[in-house]
């Protein structure tokens, strides 16, 4: 069974991504999204088993692969922890600028920074997550409710029309076709939801 990690794990892995990355003459950015995203920033998902990160350039760069093994194998953790495949599914209406926030550089002991990472806002994850909206995936049903209802009130979002229109800001194909997303938000229990959800925390 693949291993899943929380909050100072994944710290500590991008300590290491951005040593090795600063011993290699470069800087990696990236931005981290899904579950990883609201673990690192949010006060209400505590562990993911994936890291989800904008595109990567293909192959990696040889420090890159070795380190993310590495991470990999002395951790328990799937091979692909660290991909980008979630960069399939980002908005072309999103901007770096005004859609994502700052999260932090690495390695965090004041040495050369080799890595910057940030976190889209609430309000795109949201989006990203109602396009998704995989509350019926028997494996990861609950944590997605949980954190759908815990964005929809870290932005102020109550109804389902606020939340259709959030996900037309962003994709607005999918807000056009949105009769599974109406129909799953109308629904689905609210209950379990924290009681003041933070993010960025």
């Amino acid at each position: 069974m693949t291993a899943a990690f929380g909050r100072d794990a994944l710290l500590d892995a991008f300590d290491r991504i951005g040593r090795a990355a600063a011993l290699a003459g470069t800087k990696l950015q990236i931005a981290v999204y899904g579950g990883s995203a609201l673990m690192l920033a949010s006060n209400f998902r505590f562990s993911t088993d994936d890291v989800d990160v904008s595109r990567l350039e293909h192959p990696l760069p040889n420090w890159l692969a070795a380190v993310v093994s590495e991470i990999a194998a002395e951790n328990g953790w799937q091979d692909d922890w660290f991909n980008d495949g979630v960069a399939f599914h980002l908005s072309t209406f999103a901007d770096q600028a005004g859609d994502h926030l700052e999260f932090g550089t690495f390695p965090r002991d004041g040495s050369a920074t080799g890595l910057t990472v940030s976190v889209p806002s609430a309000r795109y994850l949201l989006a990203m997550k109602l396009k998704a909206f995989r509350i019926m995936d028997p494996a990861r049903g609950e944590t997605e409710r949980l954190d759908i209802l815990n964005l929809m009130r870290v932005v102020g979002i109550a109804t389902v029309e606020d939340a259709i229109s959030l996900l037309g800001r962003y994709f607005p194909m999918s807000a056009a076709s949105s009769e599974k997303q109406r129909f799953l938000l109308k629904n689905m229990s609210r209950e379990g939801a924290a009681d003041a959800p933070e993010y960025p925390r």
